[in-house]
Order: C-alpha cells, then structure tokens, then sequence
C-alpha cells in the first residue's frame, strides 16, 4: 500500500491548555495525523504553506439535508420574498426562463417574513398559473404550497383524508394549496421523477458549498433510498470529498439497509419525526399554540416510537429523532424510557433529539438520565425568534435553553437544519454566543441569559458533533492519532470581540488530509 504523507505549515495553534498560540506543522499520514510539530519543516520537505491561518478542528454540521441544498440551486427561491405578490412574480420570473418545465418546484418561502404573516392559499397563484402544477416547499419543508393544477393532478379535494401525522387546509369548504407535515405525500406523484444521476449532481453541487464554509463532515438527516445509492456511487467513484454521518430515513429503515461504512460515508442512524415545524404550527405542543386554536401534529406518538426504537436498537442502529414541541419531545423521553424498562435499551444508546426546540425544564433531568443527545441548530433561534413569541407567548422562557442545557449536564451538538438555514458554522456559533440576528438584533441578544461562550459554541460543531457520531476518540480536536480533518481560518477566534464572529473569514477545509477548499 502506497503511503500518502501530507504536510502542512505555517500554521497558528490555540494551546487548550494555557490558550497561547503557537506555530505549527502538522504531518498527515494516510488521513491521520501523524505528528504535531512545533518546528518548520526541514529543507527538501515539501508542504502545504497555511500562510499563518488558524487551525481548528474541522467544523462539522451535525444535521443538514445535502440533497435538498443541491437541489435548490437549481430551483425557484423564495426566501428573499416580502410578500404573497412579491413570491409569485418570482416563481413567473423563474418560469420565464425555464419555459420547458412541465412543473414548477421551489421553496424557502416563510409567511412570518412577509407584511400579512399569514399562510397563503393558492387563488392568486392559481390565477397566474392556471396550466401547470406548481409547488412551493415551505422554508421548514414541513408544508407545500400548491396551486388548483397541482391539487387537481393529485386529485386531493375536501374529501380526501390527509394520512396519519398530516393535514390538509381547508377554508370555505375549499382546498386552500397548504398540505402540512405527512399531507405533502399526496403530491409526490405530481412532481418528476428524481433519478441517481440528478441527486449526485445535487450532492456534489451541496459538497461544493459546505466546502467554501469550512465544513468538513455532514450529518445528512434522513436520506431515502436514492440518496443512499447516490452516495454509494460517488464514493465508487472517488468524488466524495466531504464526510457523510447519514441517517436512513423511515422508509429506508423499514424497506432495509444495512449500517455502512465506506472511506468519508457512513451510514449507521436512523432519523424518524415525530412532530412537524413551530412556522407551520406542527410542532406538538402540551397546550394550545397562544396564536391559534391547536397543538400541532403528533406524527409518532409514545407507543410509534417505542416500536422504532426498539427494532433500530436490535439491530445496532442510533436513533435521531425530530422533536420541536414540548409534548413531542416529552412523548420521546417517555418512549426511551418505555424501551428502558423493557430492557431493550443499550447502554451507549446515544439516542439524539433533533432541534430539541421547546422542552419543559421538569423534562431536563429525565434527558440527562436517559444519556440523550440535544441535537440543536442555534441559527434556528435567532430565525424564530419573533414569531416563536407569537406562537408560545410566555412559553418562550422553555425555548431555545442552550445554557440551562449544559447547566443540567446535557450533551449538546450543533449543525444548520440547512437549507432550511444558511449552512455556515460561524453564523451558527454567532448565534449560540450573541442570540442576535445577523444584523446584530436585538442589542443585548434575545433570552440573554441562554447564550454561550465561544468555547462551548465551537465545542457544539467540533467535538460535541463527534460524540454524537461515537467518534469523539478519533475526530473533534487536533490532535496525533486523531482523523485530519480540520478547518483553517483568518483569526483567533477564541480571542475574539465576540461581535466579530461574522468576520472571520474561511481560508481553507481539509478533510482526510486532503486539502479539499482553499482561499490562500
């Protein structure tokens, strides 16, 4: 076996210790870090020169949707849009230029953006577009926009019954276009057909983009079975550059796959969701939503989730699993501790809560005795921020509890819910420190006293993000024996003002060694 030795230099390096910086070069061996020098190199030896960029260890994006970031590029986006109007002009510009698509798909759209703040329906769209199906995903993707054409193509009407975990608006006895959480299956035969080829593209276009944002390792939550054979061959082919922790969504649990381990994939979870999104009014609350008359939707209620994670358990898979509201996230707690008692639940289990949004503080202790990880997208706060005060009232005091997280001894993790969210780690670490908007709003950061350090923050999307893939002894800090995936920035940021965390600026993404993005 050929040995494939990389060298980088020039390098700055926070002691953990004492926090001095000091200059380093780093030998990589067949993507382990081989030695850790605090010498240059000697003469003759060719390196990497790092012009004195700051190594960290590699960012990673504990939960993140790759296919769909693809996707988007190449699709109508709406979350710049101000309005109902302003959303459809887009989509007729878009279609202008695309006049041979035989459906018109895209998304990010966000009613809380807009001046009305209400969930449209689908006359003004169905006006302008009367010929072909359109279809909108909400910027959550837990709701679809659909104009007449769509609806009639799937032929959904007031009669039809929305599956278990979904719902169909009706007004005026009258669909509206807005199918919520499990409803949005009613229209999948509506949209083309997705082949290998296209979601290879899409990943390899998203690989592109989490690369330029020092991201090195992708926790893709919920693949379905093409993604899963989209990554299998890209790996075939070498064109994988970036780390893959994916997790098998439902379906492709239940269907059958099998834990996989190939060179940067990795596939060994399984996500399931159990409530929808707080924008939409899915995620399941305790009580009332304060803005409207319901509690949302519980798509795997206590006794679904007990099943799934027994039968993922059995056979050797984590589980993850999407809870917003407060009664979803209890009904998971109830459901770890039900697979608990019946002595299905194995010791280093590592069950994760994904978004772990709205959680009451007498549910904090049952977390940290069950040894559950809060997978938690910081960016999701200072985006929810407003309208999660309309949605909760007072109940906002049991949202977003990032210090009162570690305050009660629970691992956390970080990643984006991209492309949800804009994928940058230092937008992320921005929010977890300052709860400010980008444009550093509110002044002081909303619900203060749940920010963290900067420490803690990276921790979230370096080491903590490595525990919650069981690789915190092989990934998540520098050190010799330790995988070489790290991230190269432009300044100290352990040193930093804390409102100039959005100045850093990435230099470059090394992942198994390899210099995989570079900006010097």
């Amino acid at each position: 076996m050929n040995t494939n030795i990389k060298v980088y230099s020039n390098l700055n390096f926070v002691n953990n210790n004492d926090g001095q910086v000091k200059q380093i070069t780093i030998y990589v061996k067949n993507g382990i870090i081989d030695e850790i020098s605090y010498t240059p190199p000697e003469n003759g030896v060719e390196f990497i020169d790092c012009n004195n960029a700051f190594l960290i260890p590699g960012f990673v994006d504990g939960h993140g949707h790759m296919t769909h970031l693809g996707k988007n590029q190449s699709e109508v986006d709406l979350s710049s849009c101000k309005s109902e109007e302003d959303a459809i002009d887009k989509i007729d510009e878009f279609y202008k230029q695309n006049k041979s698509l035989k459906c018109i798909l895209g998304g990010g759209w966000n009613q809380e953006n807009w001046e009305t703040k209400s969930i449209p329906n689908n006359k003004k769209l169905s006006l302008k577009f009367p010929d072909i199906p359109v279809i909108m995903t909400r910027v959550d993707a837990h709701a679809v926009w659909v104009n007449k054409k769509g609806i009639e193509l799937a032929e959904i009407d007031t009669n039809t019954i929305p599956p278990d975990g979904g719902e169909i608006l009706i007004e005026d006895n009258q669909v509206t276009g807005i199918l919520v959480d499990k409803a949005q299956s009613l229209i999948k035969n509506v949209i083309p057909n997705e082949t290998i080829e296209d979601v290879k593209t899409w990943i390899l276009e998203a690989q592109k983009i989490c690369l330029s944002q020092g991201i090195t390792e992708i926790h893709d939550a919920g693949i379905n079975d093409i993604q899963y054979k989209a990554y299998l061959s890209l790996v075939k082919e070498d064109k994988l550059k970036i780390r893959v922790y994916a997790m098998a969504n439902q379906e492709l649990f239940e269907k059958g796959v099998d834990i996989t381990n190939k060179n940067l994939f990795e596939l060994r979870s399984v996500k399931l969701v159990s409530d929808g999104a707080l924008g939409s009014r899915g995620a399941a609350l305790i009580e009332n939503y304060s803005d409207y008359d319901t509690n949302g939707i519980m798509i795997l209620d206590r006794n679904k989730l007990k099943n799934l994670l027994k039968k993922a358990f059995n056979q050797n898979f984590q589980v993850c699993v999407h809870a917003i509201g407060d009664k979803a996230n209890r009904e998971l707690i109830n459901a770890v501790e039900d697979v608990k008692e019946s002595k299905s639940l194995p010791y280093d289990h590592r069950t994760r809560i994904e978004h772990a949004q709205i959680i009451k503080k007498t549910d904090l202790k049952r977390i940290f005795n069950n040894n559950i990880i809060a997978s938690i997208q910081p960016v999701h706060c200072i985006s929810d921020m407003y309208m999660a005060e309309d949605r909760l009232g007072s109940r906002t005091d049991d949202a977003y509890l990032w210090s009162t997280l570690l305050q009660n001894k629970i691992k956390i993790m970080g990643g984006s819910d991209f492309p949800v969210e804009d994928c940058s780690p230092l937008i992320g670490i921005h929010a977890a420190v300052n709860r400010q908007k980008t444009n550093y709003i509110p002044v002081d950061g909303w619900n203060p006293k749940e920010k963290l350090n900067i420490k803690e923050a990276v921790n979230m999307f370096t080491k903590d993000t490595a525990f919650g893939s069981f690789k915190e002894n092989i990934k998540g800090e520098v050190l010799e024996g330790y995988m070489a995936d790290f991230t190269l920035i432009d300044q100290n940021i352990f040193n930093l003002d804390q409102s100039k965390i959005l100045d850093i600026k990435i230099m470059g993404t090394v992942v198994d060694g390899d210099l995989v993005y570079s900006a010097f």
